[in-house]
């Protein structure tokens, strides 16, 4: 096969890295958002707790209800890294938005939050934060791959 035939990526710009970066911050955030007023429409005890932390900041969250945000923070996180690593098209950038996000969680969880929310919740949100960031990099990147007409992936 010819080198003009082969399938090759566009190559990656520090622009589209940025974009992607942003674009997997947005995700993050409003993921979670979506997540949580999807399940606040749905149980209307979570709708009451949500409503109090939002307005008093204090924390009327039960464990399952605590256990919903924990699983809403994993699935936004690793989106957010997904989105990152399709757009990018490279590492760097999933690991400038798991830093990001890992940086934010740990400040908002052992120093804002600490006192406030349980200590279990507060150390698996900030610390799983990062690592999950970088799963959905890992499965972006693995889902861009394109396969050579021979069966095997272009490079």
């Amino acid at each position: 096969m010819s080198e003009s035939a082969q399938i090759k990526p566009s190559p990656a710009t520090p622009l589209r890295a940025v974009l992607a970066v942003v674009a997997g911050a947005i995700l993050w955030m409003a993921g979670f958002l979506v997540l949580a007023r999807t399940l606040a429409a749905l149980w209307p005890a979570y709708a009451s707790a949500a409503r109090i932390w939002t307005q008093t900041a204090e924390d009327t969250f039960t464990t399952p209800m605590s256990v919903y945000n924990l699983s809403f923070w994993l699935l936004t996180e690793i989106a957010a890294g997904w989105l990152a690593a399709v757009i990018a098209r490279r590492a760097g950038a999933v690991w400038v938005l798991a830093a990001i996000v890992m940086g934010y969680l740990c400040f908002a969880h052992f120093y804002y939050a600490w006192h406030k929310l349980p200590w279990w919740y507060n150390i698996i949100v900030a610390i799983s934060s990062g690592p999950a960031v970088l799963l959905g990099g890992t499965l972006g990147r693995s889902s861009d791959r394109t396969v050579s007409p021979a069966g095997r992936p272009a490079t």
